[in-house]
Parts: C-alpha cells; sequence; structure tokens
C-alpha cells in the first residue's frame, strides 16, 4: 500500500468497471451506493455531481444545523454558479476532505417561493405529522421578525431528525436541480422516520407531484431501508482495494440478500422474525391494529407492517419470497397475515396465494374502513350514542361531529384498554385467526 505525507492527497481513482457504472449510474433516476466505511461512496457522489455540473446539488452529511428567526431573502442570481464553484473548490483543496453541504436550513427556507413553502410544510405534516408555520416574533406586528413554528413552538426546539428531514425536503423542492446526491440520508433519523422518508422518495406519484424537476437521485447511505427493491439493479456496492475503487452492480436476489444482510452487520440475530407478520394497507389500520394485539396478546410478539396500500401488499410479499427463498415452502407463510378493506385490488389475493399464503389468513372486512371495526363503546363515547359512522374521503363523521381518520383513530387507541369489547366480525374474522396461528406447533 503505497504511503503519503500527511498534507499529500490520496491518488484515488475508478477501475475500467467501475467508470461503466458510473455512466448507469447517471443514466437512472434512483441509484443507492453501498459499502464499507472509506470505500469511496462519498468519493464516488462528489465526482458525479463534478462530472454534472451545477445542475447536480450535493448534500454532505454534516447538515445539522439550528435557526431561532429567519432572515431576509436577497435575491441572488449567480446562486447556482457561486455554490458549483464553492463546492469546486472545496472538493478540489490538497490539505483535507470535506463533509460539510452548502445548505442552510434558514436560508434555504427563506429562499422558496411562498408556493414551495407551503409545499415544504404540507410534505412535513404528511410524513411526520407535525404541522409547520410562519410566525411573527410579536404577533400583530408584521414588521417584527419572523419564525418558523412547529407545533406550536419554534423550530429550533424540535428533534434534529425532524430539522434533518426538514433540510432534505428543503433542499429537494429547489427546482434549480435536476439531480440531487444524498450522503447518508438516515443520519440523526429514527428508523420508523427513515422508512417514512424512503417510501416518500421511491414512491415515483409522489416524486412527479412534488418534485417533477428531480431527473435522478443518488444517495449513499448504511440503512437497509433507502435500497431500491422495486429495482434491483439500482442498487451498487463499492469495493476500495489500495487507491482503486470497483462498483458492483446488484444483478440478482442472492445479490441483493448479500447487501442487506452486509447492513444488517453481518449478523443473523437482526433478521429476527415474531410470532407472526400482519400487513396493513394504511398507517391507521396499523396502529388501531398495534395497540389491540398489544392489549389482548401482551405474550405474543407481532410484527405489523403498514403497506400504504393494497397494491404495495404485493410487493412486501414478493420481498419475503425472496428472504425466505421460496415462500410456498417456508413454515412462515402460515403466519403472514393480510388485512384488507372491502374494496381492494383483486389481484392482491391472487398474489399473496400464490406466494403460498393460506387463503384463512387474508382478511377482509366487510365494509370499506378499519373505522367500521372500532369498538361501538369507544365510538359511543366519541360521537355520541345513536347513528352509524359515515366516511367521506378523509372524514368520518356521525351525529354531526367530524374527525379526520388519523386523528379519530389516535382518539380510539386512546381509550383501549384490557376490558374493551370488540365487534363480532373483529372477533370472528381477526382474534380467530391470530389464535389458530398462536395455538401452531
Amino acid at each position: 500500500m503505497k504511503k503519503y505525507q500527511f498534507d499529500q492527497k490520496p491518488n484515488t481513482v475508478f477501475s475500467e468497471n467501475a467508470i461503466k457504472m458510473i455512466e448507469k449510474i447517471k443514466g437512472s433516476d434512483y441509484s443507492v451506493l453501498v459499502g464499507r466505511n472509506n470505500c469511496g461512496k462519498s468519493f464516488l457522489l462528489k465526482t458525479i455531481t463534478q462530472s454534472l455540473g451545477k445542475q447536480a446539488s450535493y448534500i454532505g452529511p454534516a447538515r445539522y444545523n439550528n435557526f431561532n428567526t429567519l432572515g431576509h431573502y436577497t435575491p441572488n442570481r449567480n446562486k447556482k454558479d457561486d455554490r458549483f464553484r464553492h463546492f469546486l473548490q472545496q472538493w478540489q483543496r490538497e490539505n483535507q476532505n470535506f463533509d460539510n453541504s452548502p445548505i442552510n436550513l434558514q436560508q434555504a427556507i427563506a429562499q422558496l417561493n411562498d408556493n414551495q413553502r407551503i409545499q415544504l410544510f404540507q410534505i412535513i405534516e404528511d410524513l411526520l405529522g407535525s404541522k409547520l408555520n410562519i410566525e411573527y416574533i410579536v404577533p400583530e406586528n408584521t414588521m417584527s421578525q419572523k419564525y418558523v413554528s412547529c407545533d406550536g413552538h419554534n423550530i429550533s426546539y424540535t428533534s434534529s431528525g425532524l430539522r434533518l428531514i426538514t433540510t432534505l425536503v428543503t433542499c429537494l423542492i429547489d427546482d434549480d436541480y435536476d439531480t440531487y446526491l444524498i450522503d447518508e440520508p438516515e443520519l440523526g433519523i429514527s428508523p420508523e422516520a427513515q422508512g417514512i422518508l424512503a417510501d416518500f422518495l421511491f414512491n415515483r406519484d409522489t416524486r412527479k407531484k412534488y418534485f417533477p424537476h428531480i431527473k435522478r437521485l443518488i444517495l449513499a447511505t448504511h440503512s437497509t431501508i433507502f435500497l431500491d427493491r422495486l429495482n434491483l439493479a439500482n442498487n451498487y456496492s463499492l469495493i476500495k482495494e489500495g487507491d482503486i475503487i470497483d462498483i458492483k452492480q446488484t444483478q440478482t436476489i442472492s445479490d441483493f440478500n448479500n447487501i442487506h444482510f452486509f447492513l444488517l452487520g453481518n449478523r443473523l440475530e437482526a433478521l429476527y422474525l415474531p410470532s407472526s407478520i400482519i400487513l396493513t394497507e394504511g398507517k391507521c389500520d396499523q396502529h388501531f391494529i398495534s395497540k389491540v394485539l398489544e392489549t389482548k396478546y401482551p405474550d405474543l410478539q407481532f410484527s405489523v407492517i403498514n403497506a400504504n396500500s393494497d397494491s404495495r401488499i404485493k410487493e412486501i410479499v414478493n420481498i419475503a419470497g425472496s428472504l425466505f427463498k421460496d415462500l410456498q415452502k417456508s413454515p412462515y407463510r402460515t403466519r403472514i397475515i393480510a388485512v384488507l378493506d372491502k374494496v381492494h385490488d383483486t389481484s392482491v389475493e391472487q398474489t399473496l396465494i400464490k406466494a403460498g399464503i393460506p387463503k384463512e389468513n387474508i382478511i377482509i372486512w366487510n365494509e370499506n374502513g378499519i373505522e367500521y371495526v372500532y369498538p361501538e363503546s369507544i365510538i359511543n363515547v366519541i360521537y355520541g350514542s345513536g347513528n352509524t359512522i359515515e366516511i367521506k374521503e378523509d372524514l368520518v363523521s356521525k351525529n354531526g361531529i367530524d374527525y379526520k381518520k388519523w386523528e379519530l383513530c389516535q382518539n380510539v387507541v386512546s381509550k383501549i384498554n384490557s376490558d374493551t369489547k370488540f365487534s363480532q366480525e373483529m372477533k370472528s374474522k381477526f382474534f380467530d385467526t391470530i389464535e389458530r396461528i398462536a395455538n401452531m406447533k
């Protein structure tokens, strides 16, 4: 191994194969880079940023910042040129590497136009359930400075995770760029929030709605959550020997499982499997069912997965199939339960059965919505007795009282205890299935 002087920059280069892989990465709309520390992931992101020019936005791992008030925004017509010039100056420095991002959340929020800022706040509410607003320091005085309020208090008092996600989303909304290269998007963010963010970025419809300007999204990560499970070839492993970086494109399920296992620390304990896996269509279903299971079966372990839609349940089952090699022959297939609304894509059932999941493990509610199986006693406490609930889009109404679905779900879950009585449908369809599986030898 070549030895360098203390202030000498390593002569890091790419193999011939890696150069071909870089062109594939630049041609894809979503790419994920994985590998050991010091394998060249950050180096690759910066190299691609330099080659793509000022249309590319590199977001480094050192992006944590805090602020109390918003500053005034003065337009800079040379913003992109200045930022790219600054990036090149840092990238070409001889004495050290750099990890910081040219992103200041305070400045970035101020630079958004009003529509983009509204969009940012809506995305954060959809992703994390936190409500952001622009407020005046001195109420009813528009000459006072402004600040960002989060759920009623200054954003500076929120978690670092919320601010890190807000920073990422603020960057992505900036339509000055068509390519974003994010180094370790998982930093400072809980696994649950990582999953929400990853689903948001993976969803092509969401990207088209909120970020139509983005042609490429390239991530370097140590988290399994950001792997592309829809297109395995979008995942790349980096290996560095000496000063030479090579890149391997994922081709097979075996390749993907190897990456997944590596990111889990090459430890089988990380693949701990619960007594049963329950697949649900939405976060209300997941939240309600999780609470019910926790209350009624405290000695059993369950994994309740929010698939976000019935179509994605198919995707999750296919992933499970790859994990268990042959799900049809796996004893675990009988421990997977899918919970569907009355109205659903009929191909979902076919996919589940074809994968080997028993038909009796597919639960379909009589009505279209988890709200119809909430305990009647709790619904009467919330709405008053008499009449039945009516659902129109996101609104659940009864006796002239309206709640949004998520708001109602949280209210219901908070009132569930060991004495709660559940509907006959819940007992015959859900509890009987859980108990049948729990009694399997």
